[in-house]
């Protein structure tokens, strides 16, 4: 009995060693498949019996089957239906933010600051919401004669957000039962020779969300573009060589104004070097994935017009209801993401990346979320005889604010310029990529906002005047945040951010805000 007992004991610790070797040797089989492949690659390398090019392609092809796996599992968990696979998705977000005015809701975007001389200028805010939560479809047909097609469509809580301290919204009414809108709605065709996509999606122009901030304030801050709108566009991505690849883009987007008769028109793009990797997370609930160096150069041009009937005469004769005068809308734009940090052997931990982007133009303020630089339309010039926009009594150019506007120094029509820049950094720490901290500063400058002066009072630009005093010309923002994901679905992030802004007059306004958000990802 004491012989079978001990030789049970002995059979079970041998089966269990046995496992524990199966278990190792599997391990070190798929460590072997990654990593080591490229120590390997690299002692060959460096021994000088491959070449740089060499070793490069083999990385990327490697890369490239790693990221087609991931798709893989990904479209596992999808269900299929008639063929097509369809995916939910989405985050639960619920923010903490602490601001010291009470100059914003969730959204800062490139808002101004109140002035330290009224009531939101001067006294603090906190706010809890859970209104950024977004829920997500994404459908993929099969592939059909070489042509593969998605459909993909999602919705957030921050649709019409009243402004801070609206009458007859109650706090409660708004965080409890917010507007759901469409965030993004579009269908895409890939096909061996161009990509479509028609929807509402992110504006081409700046390759906007490729080289966004990635922070935890609801949408972005200063200088970052950042918005979405209907859009048909046509691109592809082009493999120069094994490791550079090119993608033109050509985009027809929506009008800049609601009496527009043209569309807006976009170009640009895209170089990309796969040799140089690093992690990149373009929003707060965003999947950590490797971004290549890369750079982007585009434009956008567009028309915007006004009512030029002139003025209404002392008997009260209408002006030429029919004759309009136009002002051409451009911008260009630049980013480049640069990996400083870069990633070895598809390691997410201990990388680092750089973005940088820089924007002129005019009349393409709406790039930018919530920039209006305080002009509103109101129809009014150097005069109320000389204007050739009607005077006092001639209505309004039905314009978008902060577009276009009558100068008060020219009485001409004219489309208000806007310069900015942004440089953002962030570190992925030596844990497999599941905490990272980042920073950066922006800005963003209009030469002539102050020069859009209006003494006449409207209704639609809520009964208000249009000053030095409340036309803000720059607002800037620097920041600090760490993220951490306790798991694949659950991440936590706290936030830092400096906003100030600097009107007409030359009076400076700033906010100071902390925000701790908690994420649910699925």
């Amino acid at each position: 009995m004491a012989i079978t007992c001990r030789g049970r004991i002995v059979t079970g610790q041998a089966l269990a060693g046995t496992m524990a070797l199966l278990v190792t040797l599997m391990c070190s089989q798929q460590s072997l498949a990654g990593g080591d492949d490229h120590r390997v690659l690299r002692l060959l390398l460096d021994k000088g019996i491959i070449t740089q090019q060499e070793y490069d392609q083999a990385v990327t092809e490697e890369q490239g089957a790693k990221a087609e796996e991931e798709q893989r599992v990904k479209q596992a968990t999808a269900i299929t239906k008639n063929g097509l696979q369809v995916k939910l998705g989405g985050f639960a977000e619920i923010d903490f933010i602490s601001d010291s005015t009470r100059s914003f809701e969730e959204i800062i975007g490139n808002r101004p600051v109140l002035r330290s001389n009224t009531l939101g200028g001067s006294n603090n805010l906190f706010q809890t919401s859970p209104r950024n939560s977004r829920i997500t479809l994404d459908v993929r047909a099969p592939e059909r004669d070489g042509i593969k097609s998605r459909f993909y469509g999602s919705i957030d809580f921050l649709g019409n957000e009243p402004a801070i301290g609206s009458p007859g919204v109650s706090n409660l009414t708004l965080r409890t039962s917010p507007d759901a809108r469409i965030f993004q709605m579009y269908f895409l065709v890939e096909s061996p020779a161009v990509d479509v996509k028609i929807g509402q999606d992110w504006s081409r122009f700046g390759f906007m969300s490729e080289y966004s901030r990635g922070q935890v304030s609801v949408a972005a801050t200063p200088a970052n573009m950042f918005n979405r709108w209907i859009q048909a566009s046509v691109s592809k991505r082009l493999r120069v060589t094994d490791t550079l690849s090119l993608t033109p883009v050509f985009s027809v987007e929506r009008p800049p104004q609601p009496d527009a008769n043209l569309p807006s028109f976009v170009a640009g793009v895209q170089v990309a070097y796969h040799g140089l990797l690093a992690p990149y997370t373009g929003s707060s609930t965003g999947d950590i994935s490797l971004k290549p160096l890369s750079l982007q150069i585009s434009g956008v041009g567009r028309r915007l017009e006004a009512n030029a009937g002139g003025s209404t005469s002392p008997s009260g004769t209408q002006p030429n209801l029919s004759g309009q005068t136009y002002v051409p809308g451009w911008g260009l734009s630049s980013s480049l993401f640069i990996p400083v940090l870069p990633s070895r052997d598809g390691e997410l931990g201990h990388t680092a990346h750089v973005v940088m982007e820089g924007v002129t133009g005019a009349g393409i303020s709406d790039m930018f979320n919530g920039l209006s630089w305080g002009v509103c339309n109101p129809v009014c010039g150097s005069s109320t005889s000389n204007s050739g926009f009607g005077g006092t009594a001639f209505g309004q150019t039905n314009i978008d604010a902060g577009l276009a506007a009558v100068s008060s120094q020219t009485g001409k029509f004219e489309a208000i310029r806007s310069t900015s820049m942004m440089v953002h950094a962030t570190y992925y720490l030596p844990d497999q990529g599941k905490t990272w901290i980042g920073g950066g500063y922006g800005t963003i400058y209009s030469s002539n906002a102050g020069e859009m002066t209006c003494t006449v009072t409207a209704a639609f630009c809520g009964g208000s005047i249009r000053t030095a005093q409340s036309i803000y010309i720059r607002d800037s923002t620097y920041y600090a945040y760490v993220f951490h994901d306790f798991t694949q679905e659950i991440r936590a992030a706290l936030m830092t951010n400096w906003v100030r802004t600097t009107y007409g007059d030359g009076a400076n306004a700033e906010n100071h805000r902390i925000q701790v958000s908690f994420f649910w990802r699925f």
